[in-house]
């Protein structure tokens, strides 16, 4: 059920991410970063086992993918721009950056 629970909550986040980060052109990608960052770091404090984070983080990966590929009416959520490229890239970084933080010994 944990592995359930996880999944959808990643899926949650970067489906959230992905509606947020054109919204206010710095703004909203800086905030689809602080949601993603966070989003992992509940699964963290939540599920306490660095598989779900990983699932999570599959999850999001998944929808974001999904967001950036033309679907049957040739739409796209995530544009080929600078906003677009900075999100995928940033998105990846955050999420890695809360994987490895959660696994340190010092906090």
């Amino acid at each position: 059920m944990n592995l359930l629970k996880s999944i959808f909550f990643g899926a949650l986040v970067g489906f959230g991410s992905v509606m947020l980060h054109n919204f206010a052109s710095p703004f909203g990608l800086v905030a689809s970063f602080i949601l993603t960052y966070l989003g992992i770091r509940i699964i963290k404090d939540k599920f306490f086992y660095m598989r779900y984070q990983i699932l999570a983080s599959a999850a999001w990966l998944g929808v974001v993918i999904a967001a950036g590929t033309p679907g049957v009416g040739d739409e796209i959520l995530i544009i080929g721009n600078t906003n677009g490229n900075l999100f995928l890239v940033g998105g990846f970084l955050s999420i890695i950056f809360a994987l490895v933080k959660s696994r340190s010994r010092y906090r």
